[in-house]
């Protein structure tokens, strides 16, 4: 197998998934490297070891031995008490008919001016934008925008955009109150924190 039919082979799953990996890592090692307090270190250290691990298993699926295999790969419904094989036959008749009424698509604020963008790639654009500029600025300060920029994309309501903006926020200054992690400092911007 050549490396161009390697590369052919890589889909936007697979370059999702090792993102996860590597976004885990970090979460797993930056408390250390920040000489977080204990308390403060194991929730996202913890968080990071099960992304990891999730998107590893994901990623690997198909190598795994078969119980191990239909546990990680195969869907199930949480909503249903269908089986996997019932559940799945239903799926794949729902994505046919929705593939014949194709024409009818999500709108998105893209779709307002003329391109159309996946809705994959637009989540991995704007996530990778908010940890750079968390990390660069803070979490608490950089959260409301990327909330609002994630709702609006997808046209959600402006209320309810705001609504969600600070919900975001409240949560994140939980995390600065009760857990002691700094998500109120910058590495460049607001380097000691205004809380």
């Amino acid at each position: 197998m050549t490396v161009r039919s390697r590369v052919a082979n890589i889909t936007p799953e697979h370059v999702m998934l090792v993102s996860l990996m590597v976004l885990g890592t970090v979460f797993y090692v930056i408390p250390d490297l920040e000489d977080y307090s204990r308390n403060a270190s194991i929730f996202p250290q913890y968080t990071g070891a099960i992304v990891v691990v999730g998107a590893a298993l994901l990623l690997v699926g198909s190598y795994l031995p078969g119980p191990i295999r239909s546990f990680v790969v195969e869907e199930v419904s949480i909503t249903s008490g269908e089986t996997t094989k019932e559940f799945m036959d239903e799926k794949e008749k729902r994505t046919e008919e929705v593939e014949e009424k194709e024409d009818v698509r999500r709108e998105t604020l893209g779709t307002d001016y003329g391109f159309h963008v996946n809705d994959t790639v637009v989540m991995m654009v704007l996530s990778t934008l908010y940890l750079a500029a968390g990390y660069a600025a803070g979490m608490l300060y950089v959260t409301p925008l990327f909330v609002v920029a994630y709702t609006q994309w997808f046209k959600v309501r402006w209320w309810l955009s705001l609504l969600l903006a600070a919900l975001a926020t409240a949560i994140i200054y939980l995390f600065i109150e009760y857990l002691l992690i700094p998500f109120d400092q910058g590495q460049y911007v607001f380097t000691q924190g205004l809380l």
